[in-house]
């Protein structure tokens, strides 16, 4: 939603040449409602040097690394008690797969996870957080600085809003409803299946237990569908945050 000058260009016959940066699949409005002024762009065999570039030039500061603490809604897996702490809640000393982590209830888990961290420097201008899957939302000092589903998988820094130390970083990520699915999939089955297009199953009639709304047989189910086009082998969907995460700095 933000709109800028770009003052790196050139102006040859007709045309009017500026040089622009995407990102994967990135898109841009360019809108030609301003006729250049003196001391923007250039003319015909002007060099670039001294003007502003178009986009920001950044570097990467400071990792952060972790330790992450990682919370995960209780309600969406058989998580221990005897973990210790807070239902749900681990520490990742480093980021990874949920799909690679030992405990089943992290490996198959789908919905959100809230990571959280700290870090110290005031220089940064954009919060980088390398790869994840499959949404992100993120949080500095308190601040919401929005969502992010596409690349550039980034978010802006408002100028004041870090501190030289002790900053507090928080990542809501949301994964793909499979992994549930698949991890159901490990546990007896409690419904009657036909088979559907495309390799996957319909239900074939709603159970007994689901109509007369009594707990379900199979107790380490999570989900109920009407379609399912996974089983107990099916391929995990990689998620969580990945990174590395990093504050980019000009």
């Amino acid at each position: 939603g933000t709109m800028r000058d770009l003052t790196d260009f050139e102006s040859v016959n007709s045309e009017t040449i500026l040089p622009l940066e995407f990102a994967p699949l990135q898109s841009f409005f360019v809108v030609f409602r301003k006729p250049a002024s003196a001391g923007t762009g250039g003319a015909k065999g002007e060099n670039h040097e001294g003007r502003k570039s178009n986009f920001q030039v950044l570097k990467p500061g400071a990792e952060i690394a972790g330790p992450w603490e990682v919370s995960f809604d209780p309600k969406w897996g058989p998580f221990d008690p005897a973990q210790g702490g807070r239902p749900g809640v681990f520490v990742f000393q480093k980021l990874e797969d949920w799909t690679k982590r030992e405990e089943k209830a992290i490996r198959y888990y789908s919905g959100t996870a809230t990571y959280r961290a700290t870090f110290d420097g005031k220089d940064g201008v954009r919060l980088d957080l390398g790869a994840f899957n499959h949404l992100a939302r993120v949080w500095i000092n308190g601040r919401d600085l929005g969502v992010i589903w596409c690349a550039p998988y980034s978010v802006s820094i408002p100028q004041g809003l870090l501190k030289t130390t002790g900053n507090t970083l928080e990542v809501e990520i949301t994964n793909v409803w499979a992994n549930r699915l698949i991890g159901d999939e490990q546990e007896p089955a409690d419904c009657e299946w036909q088979p559907g297009h495309m390799g996957g199953n319909y239900l074939k009639r709603f159970p007994d237990w689901f109509v007369r709304n009594q707990p379900r047989p199979s107790k380490g189910r999570y989900g109920f569908v009407t379609w399912n086009y996974f089983n107990k082998n099916s391929t995990l969907v990689p998620s969580g945050l990945l990174g590395p995460v990093r504050v980019m700095v000009e």
